[in-house]
């Protein structure tokens, strides 16, 4: 007969048991906080990537409104361009169409009174690869603001009229004061790749008028 007492092997299995039920319960909750974490991750990065992709495609709206001032300028021999007048679909002189467009909503897509990025020249819904197309065409706008010339300048100093028989375009000659310079303002909008996330820029841009 033993002089010592036999230990419990019941108590053993209970004690091991609660054991790692304890250490199920740590590894559950460490699981759940970290994949907590990597979906807060992933939607970050995602909203990153959507805002980046917004604001991509409003700066290429901008540059197509400076593009479509500089080009009307060379091709205009000598027309001028006038608020809402000849070669001129998008102009605008602080009208309230350009007012609300301006001051539309930060998440609306606004685009009344506005004119789409040419999707011939770069095409930011359907021919962009899939993962970097945008839901909307970016969308621009034009505004005159008046001409530019230092204070006290004469009309033949610079900024002012030089002459009448300057080179525009192809025509050759055109009429005195074809190198007034004016202050445009442009507006542009777009959308991420979801129609939810919107980003404005706005630039200003001189250009000649005729």
């Amino acid at each position: 007969m033993s002089l010592f007492p036999r230990k419990s092997s019941n108590r053993q299995r209970g004690a091991a048991l609660v054991v790692g039920l304890i250490f199920l319960a740590l590894v559950s909750m460490i699981a759940t906080v970290g994949m907590r974490q990597s979906i807060t991750q992933e939607r970050m990065a995602g909203g990153l990537r959507q805002e980046s992709l917004a604001r991509s495609g409003a700066e290429t709206g901008a540059r197509a409104g400076e593009r479509s001032l500089f080009d009307f300028f060379a091709s205009s021999n000598g027309v001028a361009r006038g608020v809402g007048g000849v070669g001129d679909a998008v102009m605008r002189s602080n009208q309230a169409a350009a007012v609300d467009f301006r001051e539309a909503p930060l998440d609306e897509f606004f685009t009344t009174g506005a004119t789409a990025v040419d999707a011939a020249m770069v095409d930011l819904v359907g021919g962009a690869p899939a993962t970097a197309a945008l839901a909307e065409q970016p969308v621009f706008i034009v505004e005159e603001l008046g001409v530019v010339r230092p204070p006290e300048a004469p009309a033949a100093s610079e900024g002012g009229a030089t002459g009448s028989a300057n080179y525009e375009g192809s025509g050759g000659v055109s009429p005195a004061g074809n190198a007034d310079l004016y202050l445009y303002r442009i507006t542009a909008r777009a959308t991420g790749g979801i129609d939810t996330v919107v980003r404005t820029v706005e630039t200003t841009f001189v250009a000649r008028k005729k």
